[in-house]
């Protein structure tokens, strides 16, 4: 017999439900408004009933919506790095998205009956909800903005292993050594001291005559 499942794969499991159901809606939604009698069905005089069957799955959609991003936000482990990020800027990133998107879905109900007043009215309440929605997103992405860093400098140096030292040759054994290296590791010689270009800034040995990272000529009278 298996225990009772954490907190975090029940979230999941509500998330995938709500998102199987939100898909359902819409299919069915859109389904309903291809049936002909659908089509020329009047509604008010405004509307085919067509409309209206896809408008109430539209929002009904959006309101599933909520349910599985609201369960999804639970799922995410609080563990640090990315995850963490993520975590602090979906809820306010969520409301963003159903704003945007709710707000465009009511204008089509109620637009054929706004005059032009209660048209800007409408459109300049969205936009200070939407704004200080935005100012919210950003706050959340700031205050969390170090676990971003932190992930960064994992992954940074993560990647780095992968990446080849530069190689330099002893003048003594001609022995390929790493390029930070202060002596041999075959024949014990003192590497000479590094220099820097004088284009491009790039680390230089007494032994290049030219750059090899910018390929300019290297006069070692003026180092």
């Amino acid at each position: 017999m298996t225990g009772p499942a954490s907190p975090a794969v029940n979230a999941c499991r509500h998330a995938a439900q709500y998102f199987i159901t939100m898909l359902m809606i819409l299919v069915l939604g859109k389904l309903i408004t291809w049936v002909p009698v659908m089509q020329r069905l009047q509604v008010l005089d405004t509307f085919t009933a067509a409309d209206v069957v896809w408008f109430v799955a539209k929002a009904a959609a959006l309101l599933v919506f909520y349910l599985f991003a609201r369960y999804s936000i639970k799922a995410v482990p609080n563990s640090g790095g990315m995850l963490s990020f993520v975590k602090g800027i979906a809820e306010p990133l969520t409301v963003l998205v159903i704003v945007i998107i709710g707000q465009a879905l009511l204008w089509q109900l109620l637009g054929p009956f706004v005059d032009a007043d209660g048209r800007t009215f409408y459109y300049s309440a969205a936009i200070v909800l939407i704004l200080a929605i935005s100012v919210w997103l950003i706050l959340s992405a700031y205050r969390d903005a170090l676990y971003l860093v932190d992930s960064t400098k994992k992954v940074s140096g993560f990647l780095s292993r992968f990446v080849p030292n530069q190689r330099v040759i002893c003048n003594q054994c001609d022995a390929e050594i790493d390029a930070n290296a202060n002596y041999c590791s075959q024949c014990g010689h003192k590497i000479a001291e590094s220099s820097h270009c004088s284009e491009c800034g790039g680390v230089l040995t007494a032994t290049q005559p030219f750059c090899p990272h910018c390929g300019a000529e290297v006069n070692w009278d003026e180092k």
